[in-house]
């Protein structure tokens, strides 16, 4: 199917700026699995330092990604790519030089530009050149490739840091960035984007969209998207390596190999941005059928709280370690039917304005997560700080299940919607 659909013209934009953001990732997403474990090297003075650097990245982007997004209607895909790929490159770069806690905060900051820079590129490059028809598999195939970045800045990342350093790492994965510039400059569309559309709004339009965002249906759908990437993709992600740690003690011996918590933590992380390519559009085909999404989203919310209340259990290794991954899994399979939903949603009010939020509400509670993760830690230890996390997703996952056995609805997919 990949082979036939790469022959699609409009495809093949989409294909080069999923690996030129990949690219762009290896740098972040081996911080995630390194810099907990390998923090002193980095100058830093506690975890509490790490969890802020971890989360800095996301709130700086919450004011920015309006102006990146008004940018790109004055500047076409191509350039902000390319300052994206500036950007990428020389904050990976500093990550093997930076020393102290406020130079790396700079760093930081500046990655959370290029990142809303590639993001955004993404998406308005998939809404200009798709369309109602096949804008669905553009998103899968962009999700799905642009993750393999993921996979390998934390399971190289993870493994290559413990053996050299993160000094080496860091240099290698930022020359790599820069690498990718020549696909930006020659293989990405120079037009810039075509706004009209959203111009030409009717003020009964505007005032539709408006009453839209005080209906119960997006309010809740937005508060769980919140909690669940504060739990899951903000707070869990980032303290893996440090829970590992935690449990490892001096190290684990697993099919005869000592491995470092960073490198177990990186192993699992690629594992499930490995099995994402597959896994994602199983589950979003799975809600598209007969009985709609929320049964899926229930399921993966309860699942998920039962996940993570046994992290503290103790129980084999082996086993133990199955269900972090098993956590995973469930995380990346949420987020697909969460994305689902916000699609449902938007054809009811304006795609932009929907999928606006939806990424704000992503991002402020991604960027709480590793902070809260490690601030609760540090106040009520580990045991309750994933039984906080486990109350809080069951809560969600009985809501829903409250709120489908009051109104006896489900959220459907609108097959009909157009570009």
């Amino acid at each position: 199917m990949f082979a036939a659909r790469i022959h699609d013209p409009n495809m093949k934009p989409v294909i080069v700026i999923s690996l030129i953001t990949a690219v762009c990732l290896f740098g972040d997403s081996m911080l995630y699995v390194a810099l907990p474990i390998h923090w002193k090297e980095a100058g830093l003075a506690s975890l509490i330092e790490v969890g802020i650097l971890l989360s800095v990245n996301r709130f700086i982007r919450l004011p920015l990604n309006p102006l990146i997004s008004w940018i790109y209607g004055k500047m076409s895909i191509r350039y902000g790519l390319v300052l994206a790929i500036l950007l990428a490159g020389m904050t990976t770069l500093s990550y093997g030089f930076a020393q102290g806690f406020w130079l790396w905060l700079v760093m930081r900051c500046l990655w959370g530009a290029a990142w809303s820079f590639l993001r955004l590129g993404g998406y308005f490059l998939i809404l200009d050149v798709s369309t109602g028809q096949n804008r669905g598999h553009y998103m899968g195939m962009y999700n799905g490739l642009f993750r393999l970045g993921s996979l390998v800045g934390m399971l190289a990342g993870g493994i290559f840091v413990d053996l050299f350093g993160l000094k080496p790492v860091a240099a290698v994965f930022g020359v790599l960035a820069f690498v990718a510039l020549p696909a930006a400059l020659f293989l990405i569309p120079a037009a810039k984007r075509d706004e009209a559309p959203e111009a030409e709004a009717g003020a009964k339009k505007r005032a539709d969209k408006r009453q839209f965002f005080t209906e119960p249906a997006f309010i809740w759908t937005i508060v769980t998207v919140f909690f669940a990437m504060l739990c899951l993709e903000g707070m869990f992600t980032a303290t893996l390596s440090h829970v590992i740690d935690v449990r490892l003690g001096s190290g684990q011996e697993l099919f005869g190999l000592a491995l470092g918590a960073a490198s177990l933590a990186g192993l699992l992380q690629a594992a499930r941005w490995g099995a994402g390519p597959f896994l994602s559009p199983w589950v979003g085909k799975r809600t598209d059928g007969k009985w709609g999404r929320k049964p899926y989203l229930i399921a993966l919310l309860l699942l998920a709280a039962l996940l993570m209340a046994c992290v503290q259990i103790r129980m084999p290794f082996w086993i133990w370690t199955l269900n972090l991954f098993a956590i995973l899994l469930v995380a990346t399979m949420l987020t697909t039917v969460m994305d689902a939903l916000a699609s449902d949603l938007s054809s009811a009010a304006g795609k932009a304005a929907v999928m606006t939020w939806f990424v704000i509400a992503a991002d402020v509670g991604a960027s709480f997560g590793p902070f809260l993760g490690y601030l609760s830690e540090r106040i009520f230890g580990l045991d309750v700080t994933f039984w906080m996390s486990a109350l809080l997703l069951f809560l969600l996952g009985a809501g829903w299940l409250f709120a489908s056995a009051k109104r006896n609805e489900k959220i459907r997919p609108d097959h009909a919607a157009g570009a």
